[in-house]
């Protein structure tokens, strides 16, 4: 590796207040580190941007330590290794893991969650429902909620990259499937390519209780829910009996202070409903055997895989802003 090789990286500058911008970033060329041993050097190709990095930005940590200020913005990435001083990992050999949002990642084999080959698939679709969003797809709906054949599945965020495979994996075990969304196209989005039965747009529904009863008259068997707020007390109202809730994220919501809502206590006791929390990061031990049925559900054309990718690195901050004010349609990628 040349010691004049330059790496441009994008930076956290501030914290968002309370707003998530692309001024909070900041654009920034700096020298590639020599490898130590154990440590190989990635040329990454793609990163993959996540509603879940408002939290890992946030001054208040949750289930990972906030991202340092001036330190490389976290994220996934895939790309092909060029250097190696690690018997395990090769150069010329392609990998998805903890890449952050840079040209070029030194790292170690803790960083990477797994090898892939570069000609069976899309390279980019690695980070998408054959990657973490479909782990976690496939770890809460099948794992977490145990759906059977002709119960009812609601899903927020339905368009999105995790709600979109979670309606295509609940079509796969025969259930009845409700997307919902906030847009007309996504509604079509939705129906057209991703098989759900019924979708609503939640921004044309003035009562959204009233709509989910309507197309869901014996109750929600199972809920993934992405977003939280009104649209949880929404569905949850509609819950059948052994009603299982699933949450995945919480985009509705503010991060801080924690927002006063419904008091379900009751509701959960009467319709003896679950509720459980899911973070992917429980998953990773189970990642090739997850990926590897999704891999089979992809390549039999059962699971579909929608992108929204921006070109650049300098892209990367506003790509984050487009996907937590919900414009993206599809997983939002940026190419390198």
């Amino acid at each position: 590796m040349s010691k004049t090789m330059m790496n441009d990286k994008v930076i956290l500058k501030n914290r968002p207040n309370p707003n998530v911008t692309e001024y909070l970033f900041e654009l920034t060329k700096e020298e590639v580190i020599e490898l130590h041993d154990g440590q190989f050097l990635v040329d990454v190709s793609y990163i993959s941007i996540e509603p879940a990095m408002r939290g890992w930005i946030s001054e208040i940590g949750n289930y990972s330590k906030p991202v340092p200020i001036n330190g490389t913005m976290r994220s996934l990435g895939v790309g092909k290794i060029i250097s190696s001083r690690n018997s395990s990992f090769r150069e010329n050999e392609y990998v998805v893991g903890w890449l952050g949002w840079q040209r070029y990642s030194v790292v170690n084999e803790t960083q990477i969650q797994t090898k892939i080959s570069p000609n069976s698939i899309p390279l980019s679709a690695n980070l998408g429902v054959l990657g973490l969003n479909g782990i976690t797809a496939f770890a809460g709906l099948v794992d977490k909620c145990n759906p059977k054949k002709d119960e009812t599945i609601v899903v927020t965020t339905a368009a999105g990259s995790v709600g979109s495979a979670v309606g295509q994996i609940a079509k796969i075990f025969g259930c009845k499937t409700i997307g919902i969304t906030g847009s007309d196209e996504k509604v079509a989005i939705c129906r057209d390519e991703f098989g759900y039965d019924e979708v609503i747009n939640y921004k044309k529904t003035k009562y959204l209780y009233n709509e989910i009863k309507q197309l869901a008259p014996n109750g929600v068997d199972c809920f993934f829910d992405n977003v939280g707020g009104e649209q949880f007390d929404a569905v949850i109202e509609n819950l059948n009996v052994n009603g299982r809730v699933l949450i995945c994220g919480t985009t509705g919501m503010p991060s801080f202070p924690t927002p006063n809502g419904p008091r379900i206590n009751r509701l959960l006791l009467v319709k003896r409903a679950k509720i459980e929390g899911l973070l992917s990061f429980d998953y990773f031990d189970k990642y090739q055997e997850i990926s590897g049925q999704l891999l089979s559900w992809f390549q039999q054309g059962r699971l579909k895989n929608r992108e929204d990718i921006s070109y650049g690195l300098h892209t990367a901050p506003q790509a984050l802003v487009r996907v937590l004010n919900g414009q993206n349609l599809g997983k939002q990628l940026v190419k390198l």
